[in-house]
Formats: C-alpha cells, sequence, structure tokens
C-alpha cells in the first residue's frame, strides 16, 4: 500500500509508489501488462505542477492485461479497481474505459516507462488534446494548455482526429478547438 500523504488526490509520487506496489504484488514471472493511460494522466506523469488526479484511465483497446492479475496488483497497492459506484472522496482507482463516451481517436501508442512487468504507455499527445476538446471543462483547459506548452503538439493533426470522431463528439469538438487558438 502505497504511504499515506496529506495530498488529497495522487499526485506523480503517489501514481508511481502505487505503480511500483503492482508491480512488486506482479512479480517478474508472466507475460508483460500494458496498460495505456489516457486522459489527465499524460500530464501528472509529465510532471504538470500541482496536477493530481484520483483516476488511472486504462484505455482498454490498446491496453493487455490478465483482468484477475491486474485487479489483485491494484488491490494490494490499495486502489479500487474499476469502480462501478460512486466512490468516497480521495479514493484513488484504476478505470477500464473502452470506446463510447471517450473519443481518443486511432493510435500507436508511446511508452512512458517500465517497471518489472508493467508497462506504461499514452497516446500521442495529439489525441489527447482530441480527446479533452470533446468534454472541455475547466480541467481539460488547464491540461490543453500544459499540453500545448510542454509538447507543442501538431494542431492539423489534432483537427484530423477530431474530425474522425462520430457525430455528436465530433460537433462539439470542432466547436472547442477555438481553444487551441486561444491558448497558443
Amino acid at each position: 500500500m502505497p504511504p499515506e500523504s496529506p495530498i488529497p488526490a495522487y499526485d506523480k509520487d503517489r501514481w508511481m509508489r502505487s505503480l511500483e506496489a503492482m508491480a512488486a504484488t506482479l512479480g517478474n514471472e508472466g507475460p508483460s501488462v500494458r496498460l495505456c493511460l489516457i486522459g489527465s494522466a499524460a500530464c501528472v506523469f509529465a510532471g504538470m505542477e500541482l496536477r493530481t488526479t484520483e483516476a488511472l484511465d486504462i484505455w482498454q483497446p490498446s491496453s493487455d492485461f490478465d483482468l484477475l492479475e491486474l485487479r489483485q496488483a491494484a488491490e494490494n497497492a490499495g486502489l479500487t479497481f474499476n469502480p462501478t459506484d460512486i466512490l468516497e472522496p480521495g479514493q484513488p482507482y484504476l478505470q477500464i474505459v473502452e470506446p463510447g463516451i471517450v473519443q481518443v481517436g486511432p493510435f500507436q501508442p508511446v511508452t512512458m516507462f517500465r517497471m518489472g512487468r508493467i508497462i506504461v504507455t499514452r497516446p500521442p499527445i495529439e489525441n489527447i488534446i482530441a480527446s479533452k476538446l470533446t468534454r472541455a471543462d475547466a480541467k481539460d483547459i488547464e491540461d490543453i494548455h500544459f499540453l500545448q506548452k510542454h509538447y507543442q503538439p501538431d494542431i492539423s493533426l489534432v483537427k484530423s482526429i477530431v474530425s474522425g470522431f462520430p457525430n455528436a463528439k465530433r460537433k462539439t469538438s470542432e466547436e472547442n478547438l477555438v481553444y487551441l487558438e486561444i491558448l497558443q
């Protein structure tokens, strides 16, 4: 279980300790456990100052893991695994996300780091930004601003990704593309 901290949500250091605990539970024997993280994880692991999150969203189509093994590792690290009910505030969790409400677009995963058998990847930054444009709440806008400054993404690629979203998500995302210009 990760050490206690006065920080209510998990920052980069706390998530790294949780992933280390998961890696220790998984041991060295067996196939790799690929976790493709979407959402705020890109900002947290890139070192966005003061960015925290209670959730690590795992993009199912680009991940590869044994469900029972991952659940056990998460629980041993003090994390809730794939919750379906409302959680207590401050309770960290791993959430398995499939296409539907969330849109990311097609991509080849980018490896961020490896811990034992765990290989942590993410979509390219352009896909993460496009995904955040589907909602564009205040935290999403802050994340987009950080990602633009930190990674200098190809804005034409972001627009191309958005154009491939299903109709309802595409329309909202296209309206929110204005934030890319405002935040530059």
